[in-house]
Order: structure tokens, then sequence, then C-alpha cells
């Protein structure tokens, strides 16, 4: 760039965790065409003389004492910049070039009410483990929120001045934030608008802190302790309702009343336990009300009856259908449970369970 590069009026928020001399050679380059620089030191331990080296090019260098995470550095750098400039988030390691970061900056200039991404392709020389964690998240994050992100790790990401605020409240403080940070753009006025930008990987990607297994758990630790509450309570639910069978079946009752009678007495016994396993375990809304049950516990039972409702129609219809009696329609109960699994876990997410502002 020459004397006649433009300056951009936003702000470029880097977190960084133990940062080399790639962050150094970024930062001039990025001086040159943005006006701001906010660097976060999220406790890092070593490259504390890079902090130091940086400083004449940065508006600020924020310090957590200890590592937090990079939702947390995320989150220090929003509260610090606020709400009166753009924000552009890119990673230390030298992943993202200073054009890329212009290309995501001329995209905020027309684009808005929503994010704004700087996506890869993934094509060409990329780590196996990167290629992969992108692959199974970008499909598994499109199952459970409907948007396609092409590429749901990247760190390059516009955020416009008015929803600074926004995101800045989202939960989370490691690399689940980010992705929470994409799940809530659906709700923006615009879906995030993608920006090819260029594939970089330095040393196999030897410096980037995402680790594809633990740090997959915290990003859709939710869902796994919603499966997990969800095979507990399957347990309970099957066990009850194969134990009534077993004892109605003795009598000489119609086969009518001893399906809904063992169908009734399980997912009691199971829903109860559901719900509070999911309201403090699952979805983590442990206040309590001085007064009366939680807001949610009318929100649940109701769709309790809903899906029961659908699971005896299903158990039912399918068990007279197929012509199957006794213990054995626990099978056909398995399997109309299993149908109606995705819809109870997004509805309790989105509706039953959710945070009000």
């Amino acid at each position: 760039m020459g004397n006649d590069a433009v300056v951009l009026p936003l702000t470029i928020l880097i977190p960084a965790y133990n940062p080399d001399e790639k962050l150094l050679a970024l930062l001039p380059k990025l001086k040159e065409r943005f006006e701001h620089i906010v660097l976060v030191n999220d406790g890092s331990v070593t490259g504390k003389d890079v902090f130091e080296k940086a400083e004449p090019f940065v508006d600020a260098v924020l310090v957590h004492e200890k590592n937090r995470g990079k939702g947390a550095a995320l989150k220090t750098g929003f509260a610090y910049i606020g709400n009166s400039t753009d924000v552009i988030t890119a990673d230390a390691d030298g992943q993202h070039t200073p054009e890329d970061i212009a290309k995501v900056a001329d995209g905020l200039s027309r684009h808005r009410d929503g994010l704004v991404l700087g996506v890869r392709s993934f094509s060409g020389k990329v780590p196996l483990r990167s290629r992969f964690g992108n692959w199974w998240t970008r499909w598994f994050f499109f199952l459970m929120t409907g948007l396609m992100v092409r590429d749901t790790q990247t760190g390059l990401r516009g955020i416009p001045a008015a929803l600074v605020p926004r995101v800045a409240k989202i939960p989370g403080e490691r690399y689940e934030y980010e992705m929470a940070m994409l799940a809530d753009a659906k709700h923006h006025p615009s879906r995030p608008l993608q920006i090819p930008i260029e594939t970089v990987y330095l040393d196999e990607n030897a410096t980037s802190h995402f680790n594809p297994v633990l740090d997959a758990i915290r990003i859709y630790r939710s869902l796994f302790q919603f499966c997990i509450s969800s095979v507990l309570s399957f347990l309970i639910d099957n066990g009850v309702f194969a134990a009534v069978m077993w004892v109605m079946e003795a009598k000489d009752t119609p086969r009518r009343d001893d399906v809904l009678i063992a169908l009734v007495a399980a997912r009691v016994i199971s829903s109860h336990f559901n719900y509070f396993y999911n309201r403090f375990i699952v979805f983590r809304r442990g206040n309590v009300p001085r007064k009366g049950p939680h807001r949610s516990y009318y929100g649940y039972f109701g769709l309790v009856l809903a899906v029961g409702a659908a699971s005896y129609a299903l158990t039912e219809g399918c068990s007279a259908l197929l012509d199957v009696k006794g213990v054995a329609i626990t099978v056909v109960k398995i399997v109309a449970d299993t149908v109606l699994f995705v819809a109870s876990y997004l509805i309790q997410k989105k509706f039953i369970f959710a945070r009000r502002s």
C-alpha cells in the first residue's frame, strides 16, 4: 500500500493466545488499511514480547490474567469497543490476510443488517482435521439451524455496529461462542453474507488452539446432554411401559386400554425426570421463582401432551396395522418416539428453555 491507501473507519478485533511473529507481521499491514485495532491477550504464557512490540500498531492491548477462551476474549473486546464502529474479528495466527480482511470490510459497507463471513473453500492442501471438522460441523449445523454456512469455523467475521451489543450477550466462553454466534444469525434481519477468502494453513495448522474433539463437545454440549437425557428418559419410559404391559397382559382387558394405561404411566414418570434434567443440566435454566412452578414447566408439559398424543397415535395405529400385540408393541413405540426426537429437541431449545432478553 502506498500513500494513497484508504483507511477504513472500523475496528479490527484480534484475540490472541501465545502469539508469535506472524501477528507482528500482520499488524503493520492492517494499520495501513484500518483506523482502529484492538488486541486481547487471553492469558498468554508465551509471546509476551510480541504484545509489547504490537503496542505501537494497536489502540489497546486488553489483558486476561489467565486463559479464559476465545469467546471470553471476543466479549472483552466488544465491551471495550462498544457499538461506535463496525467490528471485524480476525485470528492472530496469520491465516487471515490483510486482503481478505479488506474483502470483509467491503462486505460490511454493503451488508448492514447481518454478519459478514470470510469463508474458506477447503480446497487444495488442507489438514485432514480441518477438512473433516468443517465438513461435519457444516452439515450438522445446517440440520440444527437451517443455515448453510460453508465455513462454520471461520474466525474472520464482520459485525455491523448495530449488532455488536447483541452478539456480545450470546452465552459461551470458548469456541462454542463462535458457533452460538452463527446460530443466532438466523434471527438477524438478513442471513450472513459469505465472502470467499484464501485458505491459508501454516505448518499444517499447528498453531491452532481448536481441539476437534473437545471443542466440538463444547460446541454441541446442549445437544450431547440432550441425547444423554433422552437415553435415560427412554430407558425409564420404555422400562415402565414394558413393566405395565407385562402386568396388564396377565389380565383379560382390551388391548387399547393396556396401551393407553402403560403409555400414560411411563410418560408421567419419564417426563418429570426429563424436565428437571433438561432444565438444570441441558439448557442450564436453574433460576427458581419464589412462588409457583417455573414458567418452563407449563410449556414443557404442553409439549409432553402433544408428543405423547402423537406417540400414542403412531404406536396404536402402527401396532393395529401390523397386528403387533403385548410386550412387542414396545418396539413400535420405540420407532415412533425416535421420529419425534428431533422435533422435541428443537422446540425445547428454541421456545421452552430459550433465554429471555
